[in-house]
């Protein structure tokens, strides 16, 4: 049947309701007519090419081609007639629809006679108004690459490139423990269990529940020695059975390791690809100074995301999808794989922000409609030579080959989000042109986002110098 034939079957009924927030409900009345058209096409097609044995191609009977691949062909057909109704709908009411639709087609049968009746739910892109955007008021922090900032610097230099010992005093600070781990239940079944796992003393976040308390457990705790943690799983745990249910976790310590540092003398100086230990302090300010212009700018969006978010009336969805909290997760790891850090923490960040991800999606939601919105205003665009220069530069912090970078962040999907972190870029930077900048103290404007909550889990850090230590 030509394309021109398929048109001649009765087109499905669709109709929309509004189903809270930036979600609409598709209503959609499959005709049997259009059913039987469709399922008569997928059996002459089948026909024209199967293969059963004692029939030549095209010569099989119908009733056997039915019997043979009727489920499958049934299955193929419904398929299509959904996403047909999914396209009309969106085509057909101009609906900015924010990824797949929630259906089930497992629950979804084709009927013997009569129409097929069914509806979804979709995302869409919420309709709002952009606030005024000139002369926003901006606290530009004076950070300065001082002595202190500089010692800083170095001893996250020297920890870098420390060396890891089996120790057998009991827990420090700075040691880090290995343990077999063992999740319960409140009623004592075990969830999950895992040996040999690399811990800090410090709080943390174990089979997706926060332990404030772990870094004082581990404290002063021996080789052998068992550390008991409770808490409760969030309400929005990625298992639903847990959610808001008491958990125990059973830390049996294997192992403790600390850290020797080296000496900065001329052969770590060497070592590093310096003469002297002057040549390499000299390079050492020259980076902080680079990473504190970036944390300047970042101080300078935090507040400028603050103003936009304070001053949009924007709806979302009652219910965030997983998709949008998958993205929160993948952005987050993208910032972090630009800072540099190590990937074992990046995976302790992550599954840290998995607890939080629910409330952390709402607020990326919204900044990503207003900056997008902004984007179009200003005609913004991402060309793919800088994503190339921003892969390049990650490339290098990890000693990878950028294409094998740039091949494993797109099926991870981080490459998308990290188009978005340039495109956020660019929008803050013609934002800020019509700012009313102030310079401030670093300390005064530490203290006016000490008492805000983090518009992200790995903000700006206006305070001193952001460092993470490598796993031994």
């Amino acid at each position: 049947m030509t394309e021109v034939e398929e048109d001649k079957l009765p087109k499905s009924t669709v109709t929309i309701e509004e189903a809270g927030a930036a979600r609409k409900k598709v209503n959609v009345v499959i005709p049997e007519e259009r059913i039987k058209g469709k399922l008569e096409e997928a059996y002459n097609e089948l026909q024209r090419d199967a293969v059963l044995p004692g029939f030549r191609r095209g010569r099989a009977p119908k009733r056997l081609i039915e019997k043979r691949f009727g489920t499958d062909l049934k299955n193929t057909v419904k398929q299509q007639l959904v996403a047909e109704a999914y396209t009309a709908a969106v085509e057909d009411n101009k609906l900015n629809a924010l990824g797949d639709p929630e259906i089930d087609l497992a629950k979804i049968e084709l009927p013997e006679s009569g129409a097929l009746t069914l509806s979804f739910e979709i995302e869409v892109t919420p309709e709002f108004a952009l606030p005024s955007i000139e002369k926003i008021q901006v606290k530009r922090p004076t950070l300065e690459a001082n002595e202190e900032r500089l010692n800083l610097a170095m001893e996250n230099l020297r920890k870098y490139f420390g060396n890891w010992h089996d120790s057998t005093d009991p827990v420090k600070e700075t040691d880090t423990v290995t343990a077999d781990v063992k999740v319960a239940s409140e009623e004592g079944t075990v969830i999950a269990e895992q040996a040999a796992v690399s811990l800090q003393p410090r709080a943390g976040t174990i089979a997706g529940v926060k332990f404030d308390d772990m870094g004082d457990k581990l404290m002063g705790a021996t080789i052998g020695s068992v550390v008991t943690l409770e808490g409760t799983a969030p309400q929005d745990h990625p298992e639903e059975k847990l959610r808001e249910k008491k958990i125990k976790v059973d830390l049996t310590i294997k192992g403790v390791k600390y850290q020797h540092l080296p000496e900065v003398n001329k052969e770590f100086a060497e070592m590093l690809g310096f003469d002297t230990v002057d040549s390499l302090k000299t390079d050492l300010k020259e980076r902080l100074v680079t990473q504190l212009e970036q944390e300047t700018k970042g101080a300078m969006a935090q507040q400028v995301y603050r103003y936009l978010l304070g001053n949009t009336t924007l709806d979302l969805p009652a219910k965030l999808s997983q998709r949008q909290m998958g993205n929160v997760l993948r952005r987050r790891a993208t910032e972090l794989m630009e800072r540099g850090v190590p990937e074992s923490e990046i995976v302790q960040q992550i599954d840290a922000l998995r607890i939080s991800s629910a409330q952390q999606a709402a607020v990326d939601l919204r900044l990503f409609f207003i900056l997008g919105k902004l984007a179009e205003q200003f005609n913004i665009d991402v060309k793919e030579e800088e994503v190339n220069a921003r892969i390049a530069a990650i490339a290098v912090q990890y000693g990878r080959r950028p294409e094998k970078l740039k091949g494993q962040m797109s099926a991870s999907g981080q490459l998308e989000q990290l188009f978005l972190q340039i495109r956020d870029g660019k929008v803050v930077d013609k934002l800020l042109e019509t700012a009313e900048i102030t310079q401030v103290d670093e300390k005064t404007l530490a203290e006016e986002f000490k008492n805000l909550p983090p518009l992200t889990n790995i903000g700006p850090n206006v305070t001193g110098v952001s460092h993470t230590t490598p796993a031994p």
